[in-house]
């Protein structure tokens, strides 16, 4: 199976918000919205095609 990697920059152009608000979704950060965090993560685990 191959898999081809995403960086947080890459969710981050492709949502329109920045690397840093990505990876404090990512890391469960207290200064993010919930529905933030469920944007950033529902994208992070779409399959790439």
């Amino acid at each position: 199976m191959n898999f081809k990697a995403i960086t947080i920059t890459d969710i981050a152009k492709a949502l329109n918000i920045s690397a840093s608000t990505v990876s404090k979704a990512l890391s469960d950060s207290y200064e993010i919205s919930a529905k933030t965090k469920q944007i950033v993560l529902t994208y992070a685990r779409e399959p790439c095609d």
